[in-house]
């Protein structure tokens, strides 16, 4: 028999504790708890009394219990015991528990002191994610320059294209070939922000919401028409473009967002259906909506659609999509939001603050006049990229010279004057700094210009060596535009 002074002293501790204190029989009937333990079952103290501990578990945690009193049968003692436990109104939440053995009046008894980690678990995936999205933008650093070169030679080739193509028809394929490339470009740079994200607001330009979903209608038309058609299904594509107010934003990442809502509409639509893409102004937000009748999302996946890597889809899809796309909304201000009903239809609804800004009035983007003929060398470990820059280059009326390899790179240096050297970054046996250095030790008036696919290639260090960088994929006019300043600079 316990002394007034140890049972006030134990009293005490079960009133005061923080986390949730039971006294269990071999039976599993509770048989004294303490307030904490109350407040986190949502039962008042008194029904917790006599009430059976399976209560507090979920329905199939029979076998749990059951597995885990046999290991404390076995030890007296277990600690760090996690699993999840059921509150009176069914929700459920994880839990951390340790269990004593005891004599006490000669029963046998289960000390079990337990606390809610709920808040834990989440600070815990909080981090895994940021881990991930971190591991991400490495991965993504590390392809982003064999995917620009890619990009570069395709966007080269359409734009060298665009410079002779005559028919209107023809005109419109190319440049929607063209837009493709550049978004491309952005898609790589989107991923990169999630290790280092790009402050809101940087590089928003006014933008017209209809003229964005009209492209997206039109990148997407291969999915929703062509490959629908070739499946041998239909699916019918409306649009309900309302006037609406301008907005401040990216247009490659806006376009981005509705091209990947009807792509998920169709493969929402197995068997054909309905897509609607809407916009209207709603007061203070201009809204785009992208509908199907589909099968539908659950409640469940509603509540986690958003999430980085969760995917309802088969096969490789990583779960970015949706993610990215919300991203991308609440770096504009806004958001992306769901509703639907399994077996009827689902709406996305894209939501961007509206702008008193004017959309400037559009011009085609011309090539600038050459202001003179340059001799360049250009060196890049990739030949068809080579090539293609010099084909440009020619078609700009300058003289260039391609090298691939160290070897031919120090050879054309040592040999021939040249007013630019444009290098790339990354090579396999010489980096594009070590390039630029070599070009200006031979010629300090040498305009030296560094490609890459790289999102910060200079850091927080500055390379004199290197006039002017160009992300890929480069662009004619970009290209023009670089070779007529290092004339001005050479000859001025």
């Amino acid at each position: 028999m316990q002394s007034p002074e140890a049972e006030a002293k134990y009293r005490s501790l079960m009133e005061t504790a923080a986390d949730a204190i039971l006294l269990v029989d071999s039976r599993g009937r509770i048989l004294e708890a303490n307030p904490a333990a109350a407040d986190m079952s949502g039962y008042d103290l008194d029904e917790l009394i006599g009430l059976g501990l399976a209560k507090l578990l979920p329905e199939d945690g029979g076998t749990w219990q059951r597995e885990q009193a046999a290991q404390v049968d076995k030890l007296n003692q277990v600690t760090g015991m996690t699993g999840t436990a059921r509150r009176r109104d069914g929700s459920e939440f994880p839990f951390e528990a340790s269990v004593n053995k005891l004599q006490l009046a000669g029963q046998e008894v289960y000390q079990i002191v337990a606390r809610d980690i709920t808040q834990r678990k989440q600070f815990e995936e909080q981090a895994l994610e940021a881990e991930r999205l971190k591991a991400l933008g490495q991965i993504a650093g590390g392809v982003a320059h064999d995917f620009n070169n890619l990009l570069t030679a395709i966007l080269g080739r359409v734009q060298l294209l665009l410079m002779n193509a005559q028919d209107a028809q023809g005109q419109r394929a190319l440049k929607t070939i063209e837009k493709a490339a550049l978004d491309g470009s952005e898609t790589v740079k989107r991923i990169q922000r999630f290790a280092q994200p790009t402050p809101a607001g940087e590089e928003f330009v006014p933008v017209e919401v209809n003229s964005v979903v009209k492209d997206a209608i039109d990148t997407t038309r291969y999915r929703w028409r062509d490959q629908a058609q070739r499946d041998g299904v239909v699916i019918r594509l409306e649009s309900n473009l309302a006037p609406v107010a301008t907005i401040m934003g990216n247009p490659a990442e806006l376009r981005h967002i509705v091209a990947n809502l009807i792509l998920n509409a169709c493969e929402a639509m197995p068997a054909g259906g309905k897509i609607a893409v809407g916009t209207h102004t709603d007061g203070a937000t201009v809204a785009v909506t992208v509908s199907d009748n589909g099968m539908g999302i659950t409640t469940d996946d509603q509540q986690r659609i958003f999430e980085s890597f969760f995917t309802t889809k088969e096969g490789e899809n990583m779960g970015m999509g949706l993610s990215v796309a919300r991203a991308i909304a609440q770096r504009h201000g806004g958001d992306l939001a769901v509703d639907s009903t399994v077996n009827e239809g689902t709406t996305f609804t894209l939501t961007i603050p509206r702008s008193d800004e004017e959309v400037p009035m559009t011009t085609e983007t011309t090539v600038p006049e050459s202001n003179g003929h340059a001799r360049v060398l250009v060196v890049d470990d990739e030949p068809v990229l080579c090539q293609l820059l010099v084909e440009m280059l020619e078609a700009l009326g300058h003289q260039a010279v391609a090298a691939n390899t160290s070897e031919e790179t120090f050879q054309l240096l040592n040999t021939y004057d040249h007013d630019v050297v444009i290098t790339d970054l990354a090579m396999p046996n010489i980096s594009g700094w070590e390039v630029a250095k070599a070009a200006k030790q031979r010629d300090p008036q040498t305009y030296t210009i560094l490609l890459t696919g790289w999102d910060d290639p200079i850091g927080k260090h500055a390379r004199p060596q290197v006039d002017q960088i160009l992300n890929k994929p480069v662009t004619i006019v970009t290209l023009a535009t670089a070779i007529n300043t290092g004339l001005e600079r050479r000859l001025g």
